[in-house]
């Protein structure tokens, strides 16, 4: 095949114009600290970046729920031990009022502080977290509890209120009122008993605590299963954590430039690019006087 001096000149650029995109590619992986910058670079590594980067952001959102799932179980916790506290306070009055030698001026005394706790219980019934009724139901819109008079709580809008917390994991982490202090017309519903208890000191008669005992244990189970899912999404929290480091170990590997590598790349595409440089130099500058001298 014959070679012309215009074969040699459009080979010299073409060679030249890829050492110059090597060199340009290498400087912006070194510059920026990322291998990929475009899909050609590597289809195979985008797809599998793409793949971590979205497992990773659905991992983001289900942190955030998470979040808010530990407030509302733990703002749960906080009620409910409060309950807890007044009913036990309760029912030390009982046993207190119950007794036969206390005048009529001591149990008034004890009637009126029975009263007091019976308001403190229905203020945590209607506890709020950021504007939302904590045992509200779904939406947490409703007061449970808006009349003071009534045993019954108001019918929530929804069942219950949940967290997704991961892939396929929908956790209830709301408590209905029901749930917490028992029917309207369950004889053991906490305020029912409690206004029971209170008449009974005020009055004089024997003191049953047999339905404050039942109250009181119905709050307990509703505390001991808030607290098995505040253990479940922790566990859960734990183990996004621990994808999270995977995660971003996997798409460090995959996106992040070994620096001690590509410095020594840059500085051999440079030289490539630099030798293009000075034999296309040798070649361009040769003309028909070259030949004639």
């Amino acid at each position: 095949m014959r070679v012309t001096q215009q074969m040699m000149h459009q080979n010299s650029l073409r060679h030249m114009q890829q050492n110059l995109g090597r060199f340009e590619n290498t400087s912006m992986q070194a510059s920026s600290g990322k291998l990929l910058h475009k899909p050609s670079d590597n289809p195979q590594a985008v797809a599998k970046a793409m793949s971590l980067n979205s497992v990773m952001s659905a991992n983001e959102q289900y942190e955030r729920n998470i979040g808010d799932a530990n407030l509302w179980l733990d703002e749960n916790d906080r009620s409910i031990q409060a309950m807890v506290d007044v009913t036990q306070r309760i029912r030390e009055l009982g046993v207190q009022g119950g007794s036969g030698t206390l005048s009529p001026e001591d149990r008034e005394l004890i009637f009126k502080e029975v009263g007091v706790l019976n308001d403190q219980l229905r203020e945590f019934a209607n506890a709020e977290v950021d504007g939302r009724y904590l045992f509200g139901g779904g939406d947490g819109t409703v007061k449970p509890f808006p009349d003071a008079d009534s045993f019954e709580a108001a019918q929530p809008n929804g069942s219950l209120k949940t967290a997704k917390i991961g892939v396929g994991l929908q956790l209830e982490i709301g408590i209905l009122p029901q749930t917490l202090v028992g029917s309207g017309d369950d004889p053991t519903n906490i305020f029912r008993a409690v206004g029971k208890l209170a008449d009974s000191i005020q009055a004089g008669e024997a003191v049953n605590l047999d339905e404050i005992d039942k109250a009181m244990e119905r709050l307990l189970t509703s505390a001991a299963e808030n607290g098995a899912r505040q253990n479940r999404v922790e566990a859960t929290e734990s183990r996004l954590l621990d994808a999270k480091l995977s995660l971003g170990t996997a798409l460090s590997s995959i996106e992040d430039v070994d620096y001690a590598e590509i410095l020594i790349k840059l500085k051999s595409e440079e030289s490539v690019y630099q030798a293009s440089l000075s034999s296309s130099a040798k070649i361009m500058q040769t003309n028909l006087m070259d030949f004639l001298r």
